[in-house]
């Protein structure tokens, strides 16, 4: 009932409304009540059993009915601008059957032209077969064979393309949650493989998702972003580009539906470029439409991607209003499941940098142990010793020693462990032990700040530690403060 619930809360009330109507039908039965009561409050199954006055078994079985009947009608409303497109092309194969070949050869002819514009192949390999066997006897059979077999051809690669899109956002969210070597690679290979199909076709839609992807790998890849500056105006001309695309080409889902990542992209271009200026426009420009894009399940990613270059942002202009901006409404729409690890743990660790930088070090420290017990990062020791780094910051911040002190232990353990330098990580520890140690005042924060500036200094790279934290000297006065 969850789901549900998560579900009936996000619609507008016009989309509730139509959606209230079409399963009870106005009257005030048992899955009206459900939907209100989902709709209004939060009521847990016991309640809602109690209210609608019916036993277990018979509440599963509304439960089940219910929700395989709001799925059905929520999946029809959803916008998809070509399915008249696609309602001809569903009629093609009965032109075999109809009375006046020519008229059908034509009325394919036009099709063909539209089906082209857009990109669209599974629709022309239909088309293009239809052809053919109305030309069967004649001259152009040959011809249409061939184009069927090279659309065929074309499909197969385009599908490849799009399957690739979708891999690299998995790819780059594994790399991100691990920082390894070996799985960078295996973001580098997708980018190879899509660049090798889209330089043997010439095709809008590749050309859009091969792009996506390589500015998005760009500015997440730390061993390039030295060379981004000099590639503005090739970046700049990609994306306005792949904008004049989206305006053109207005009947396609996809392109519709993608269209606020050339915004996202060029904030994050710019952001990762240090041009505070043209960041700060686009910045604007994506939080209009973050909430709506929040919605959609499948640009989890693209979101959390744009709320890591806000922390980012921050860094530089200290503006927590900014930063904290439309988290009210992202609270409401932005629904991860948890086992998208990459995805649940950016957003979390957002949410708990927002209450770290407003000064509630409690709540930061909550939110990540709440998220730690949710979830497991185990298997990522990255983003494990990450977490448990900036949730040992929190005590130390709050003078629980015993806690810090816990959770410092657990931290070293688990890189001891492995083979990897973890520098950062003990100049870290030094830190918060430091500022639990017992020492006179001024010499405690003199050497605080020492290292600090260590730590600023050494923390660089792809593998950086809490790179989104930043201790000024109240901070670092109050962790050494021994009166909290």
């Amino acid at each position: 009932m969850e789901d549900l619930s998560k579900t009936i809360k996000k619609l507008e009330h016009s989309e509730y409304d139509s959606l209230l109507k079409e399963i009870s039908g106005n009257k005030k039965n048992k899955p009206f009540m459900v939907l209100e009561a989902l709709r209004k409050e939060s009521v847990d199954d016991s309640s809602m059993m109690e209210m609608l006055q019916v036993n277990r078994s018979t509440y599963y079985t509304l439960k089940s009915r219910l929700n395989d009947k709001v799925a059905a009608i929520l999946s029809k409303k959803v916008d998809n601008p070509i399915s008249v497109l696609m309602e001809e092309v569903a009629r093609v194969p009965a032109n075999l059957y109809g009375t006046n070949k020519v008229f059908a050869i034509r009325a394919l002819k036009d099709l063909e032209k539209q089906l082209l514009e857009y990109d669209l192949s599974n629709e022309l390999i239909t088309v293009y077969k239809t052809l053919a066997r109305l030309n069967m006897y004649g001259d152009d059979y040959v011809e249409y064979e061939r184009l069927y077999s090279q659309r065929v051809a074309f499909s197969l690669a385009l599908v490849k393309v799009e399957d690739l899109f979708y891999k690299f956002n998995r790819l780059i969210s594994i790399y991100s949650l691990t920082r390894e070597e070996k799985d960078l690679e295996k973001v580098r290979e997708v980018l190879r493989e899509m660049f090798n199909i889209t330089e043997l076709y010439e095709s809008h839609r590749m050309f859009v998702m091969y792009n996506i992807v390589r500015i998005y790998f760009m500015t997440a890849d730390q061993a390039r972003r030295e060379g981004l500056r000099s590639q503005e105006l090739e970046v700049e001309k990609v994306l306005n580009e792949i904008n004049e695309m989206f305006g053109k080409y207005t009947l396609d889902t996809f392109y519709q539906n993608i269209k606020p990542l050339t915004d996202l992209l060029f904030f994050e271009y710019y952001q990762t470029c240090d041009n505070q200026v043209r960041a700060d426009h686009y910045h604007q420009k994506v939080i209009g439409s973050l909430p709506d894009l929040s919605k959609k399940h499948i640009m989890a990613f693209y979101v959390v991607q744009f709320l890591n270059s806000k922390m980012a942002k921050y860094l530089v202009d200290q503006d927590l209003i900014s930063l904290e901006r439309i988290n009210d409404q992202l609270e409401d729409n932005f629904d991860i499941d948890k086992g998208e690890i990459y995805n649940y743990v950016s957003y979390v660790k957002y949410q708990a940098v927002c209450k770290f930088y407003k000064g509630d070090y409690s709540a930061a420290a909550k939110t990540i142990y709440d998220m730690r017990n949710e979830v497991s990062t185990k298997n990522f020791l990255y983003t494990d010793v990450e977490c448990k780094l900036f949730q040992a910051l929190q005590y130390c911040i709050l003078g629980e020693e015993s806690l810090c002190t816990q959770m410092m232990q657990s931290i070293k353990r688990q890189i001891k462990e492995t083979d990897r330098e973890y520098d950062d990580v003990e100049l870290f520890i030094k830190l918060m032990k430091t500022a639990l140690k017992p020492a006179d005042f001024r010499k405690k924060i003199k050497k605080l700040n020492e290292i600090w500036k260590n730590l600023e200094e050494m923390n660089s790279g792809s593998s950086r530690m809490l790179w989104y934290v930043k201790l000024d000297e109240s901070v670092l006065r109050r962790m050494a403060n021994p009166i909290k």
